[in-house]
């Protein structure tokens, strides 16, 4: 779809195409000097169906998470709902090439940080601070599922889904951001080692990295 934009570019103009349905925005404009440049944008279309759906599914997630691990995830829950209003309210780009690279390495990442927990008994430790348990299945089987979700979310962008993004939202808080930045907390907190430490300061800064994607500055050249 083509239509020309005179305001922006007066009097030589420019010319936008649009392909709504993987929602990029391409700008060519032509200065007086006769030097053509483009601007590509990554737009972020959500239809009432997406925000519903995607509501359907931070409520099904906050059941399902508080049912199965209990009080201790509360932290996760407020990262879902702060992940949710991102999604409906933020400018996040929609932009595979952009996001895809460090979301695959975070969620590499996020598999060795798991394996330090499970190995130094976060499954214990942590729950044990509130008065609560898991069991080493309950804390692994929470994690192989939430791991399956961010991997099918990697499709999901691939194909430039709208819902897709909603789910590295929440990774990129809750499994980076918050996670990381908890570690450490607890680890400077306790004076000594916390199970899960190691591997903290990596998904903090690739947490920070993925949002830094999703809300950066838009591509030109």
């Amino acid at each position: 779809m083509w239509y020309s934009n005179d305001f922006l570019m007066p009097p030589n103009g420019s010319w936008v195409w649009i392909e709504p349905a993987i929602g990029i925005q391409r700008i060519y404009c032509r200065t007086g000097w006769n030097i053509t440049f483009t601007m590509t944008v990554s737009l972020t279309p959500m239809t009432l169906c997406d925000r519903i759906l995607g509501a359907l599914l931070i409520l099904v997630a906050l059941l399902a998470q508080s049912w199965w691990m209990g009080r201790a995830a509360t932290l996760l829950s407020v990262g879902l709902i702060v992940a949710y209003l991102l999604w409906i309210t933020g400018r996040w780009q929609n932009a595979p090439a952009a996001v895809l690279p460090i979301y695959l390495l975070a969620i590499g990442v996020q598999c060795l940080h798991f394996g330090e927990e499970y190995v130094t008994g976060f499954q214990r430790r942590f729950p044990g601070l509130i008065g609560y348990a898991w069991s080493d299945t309950r804390f692994v089987t929470f994690n192989l599922i939430w791991l399956a979700v961010f991997v099918l979310a990697a499709l999901g962008v691939y194909r430039r889904l709208p819902l897709a993004y909603l789910v590295v939202l929440f990774f990129a808080i809750g499994g980076g951001v918050g996670n990381g930045a908890g570690h450490l907390l607890l680890g400077a907190m306790q004076g000594r080692y916390f199970p899960g430490l190691a591997t903290a300061p990596l998904c903090l800064l690739l947490g920070i990295m993925l949002l830094a994607r999703l809300f950066g500055k838009q591509e030109s050249q």
